[in-house]
């Protein structure tokens, strides 16, 4: 009996001491892991981005990031005093030239002679300061053209500027973060899972971030589109808002010039068929010639 009690407690005992050495290295395991808390820190950064975007969502914000847009259509008589004009004026307002594009065309349903010269037309995109925008609008309205459109738009970007900082700022929490799990890390495991996880990570906020500089430069610089075409003659303001003698003055001069280029037309006409003229003329002199000669043998 002695024996037995000896041996019940001995055995008590081992089995004390094994529970108590499983807890412990289940405990150095957790703490020792740092995969583990990984997972857990990276599931609540990413709780963390959706429930800043939906608050941000949740706030009115109107009018704080605005994107303008600008579009000018002009025609003029001279092109060249046009196109320096407004050249000019962009580099007076530290605007820049984006896109440019020169073509000539030939114009139809004007006059004859138009169809004959080239004329010249010219497609800019410009980016002007937006602080500046509406005084060099004003100073275009100086210049010696004919404004045929204008169209003024604008886009608030508010909601969609502050929505992407606050995702930029919980994934720049989530990048220091990760750098300080990476320098707790000892396993090559959770090294590579880390690094996976943080570049990642630094991707999404680059990519945020260049679309946050994309807002900036359209906000701050405005996107004026603006054409010149050159034309042979601008009637006036295409006769919107004359009265009633000054659109018969504006027939008139129409009618003189419609005039005028007809009989320039005519006249190149006839140099064109100058050489047809005489070999017609040709051919039926020698056909009257033998008929003459045909007649005087019957004879």
């Amino acid at each position: 009996m002695i024996k037995r009690g000896i041996g019940f407690l001995v055995l008590f005992f081992l089995v004390l001491t094994g529970c108590s050495s499983g807890d412990d290295d289940m405990s150095e395991s957790t703490e020792s892991d740092p995969g583990a808390g990984y997972m857990e820190d990276a599931a609540l950064e990413d709780e963390a981005i959706d429930r800043e975007v939906t608050e941000g969502q949740g706030q009115q914000l109107i009018g704080e990031k605005v994107i303008r847009r600008v579009q000018l259509e002009y025609e003029t008589l001279d092109f060249q005093e046009t196109t320096s004009y407004v050249l000019d004026t962009v580099s007076s307002y530290d605007g820049y030239i984006e896109y440019s594009n020169e073509s000539s065309y030939s114009p139809s349903g004007i006059a004859p002679r138009d169809q004959s010269r080239q004329y010249r037309r010219v497609d800019y995109l410009f980016r002007i300061p937006t602080s500046s925008l509406d005084s060099f609008l004003d100073d275009l309205d100086g210049m010696d053209a004919y404004k045929l459109s204008e169209n003024v738009g604008s886009e608030d970007v508010t909601q969609a500027y502050r929505d992407t900082e606050s995702r930029i700022r919980v994934l720049e929490n989530k990048e220091a973060r990760l750098n300080e799990l990476l320098e707790q890390a000892e396993t090559i495991e959770d090294i590579l899972q880390i690094e996976n996880s943080l570049s990642e990570t630094i991707a999404e906020r680059e990519s945020l971030q260049s679309q946050l500089e994309t807002f900036d430069d359209l906000i701050d610089y405005t996107e004026v589109r603006l054409s010149v075409t050159e034309r042979p003659r601008i009637a006036n303001a295409r006769g919107e808002g004359l009265s009633f003698l000054a659109r018969i003055r504006e027939a008139l001069v129409d009618s003189f010039y419609a005039f005028y280029y007809f009989v320039q037309d005519a006249f190149i006409w006839f140099i064109y068929a100058v050489p047809f003229i005489l070999v017609i003329g040709v051919l039926v002199g020698i056909g009257f010639y033998m008929k003459k000669k045909l007649f005087k043998k019957r004879k």
